[in-house]
């Protein structure tokens, strides 16, 4: 009975130890997962990373829509910086400059818009690559457009750094091993890469 009591409770020690390091190593309590990305850096270098996440610039005025206790819903503004996360979502923190609302986090949609003007919302499975220090994007279907940040209030941002910092796993923790790094593009296959490669690039100061 004792040995029993004994091996549950290291291995709930060792499950706490885990969510500690991970949440941690990424900063807050977000969940990465395992998704391959291949780079390209500001220097034209390729890399791979599995474990991710990339800045894509700092906002003001951020409108969202929050569902405010006897108020119902709001469109609240906020300062908020976005990230792309390899678990495959788009993550908003910030502060909100509405009155007791306070710190605040969202969970925007991707969006392409197309040449003719057409918008549409996209999951990150249905993107080939993003390019242009991640203001353009290419669909798996051939499509190819701006890449936006759009939130629920109806409101469309433009990507304003591309920035991308790595997490690998050492032995059972996940760290960061780079922070903030300038690139150019990312593909989500091998076979994209050169494609990705390949795009105009805009020049910038």
């Amino acid at each position: 009975m004792m040995n029993r009591v004994i091996r549950v409770l290291t291995f709930c020690a060792v499950l706490l130890a885990l969510t500690v390091d991970v949440a941690s190593a990424q900063g807050g309590s977000r969940t990465f997962m395992e998704r391959r990305i291949w780079y390209v850096d500001s220097d034209g270098r390729t890399g791979e990373a599995i474990y991710w996440r990339i800045f894509l610039g700092q906002y003001e005025d951020v409108r969202f829509r929050r569902r405010i206790p006897g108020q119902g819903d709001r469109i609240i503004p906020a300062s908020m910086n976005f990230q792309l996360i390899s678990s495959g979502y788009v993550e908003g923190n910030g502060v909100s400059t509405e009155q007791g609302v306070g710190r605040v986090s969202i969970q925007p949609h991707m969006r392409i818009k197309l040449e003719n003007g057409e918008a549409h919302n996209v999951l990150i499975d249905a993107i080939d690559y993003i390019y242009d220090y991640g203001t353009k994007v290419a669909l798996k279907d051939g499509r190819k457009g701006d890449f936006l940040i759009h939130t629920d209030a109806d409101m469309e941002l433009e990507v304003r750094r591309f920035q991308l910092t790595e997490f690998r796993m050492v032995g059972e923790e996940l760290r960061e091993v780079s922070d903030r790094m300038p690139i150019v593009a990312i593909a989500f296959s091998r076979e994209a890469l050169p494609k990705a490669q390949a795009e105009p690039v805009t020049d910038v100061d």
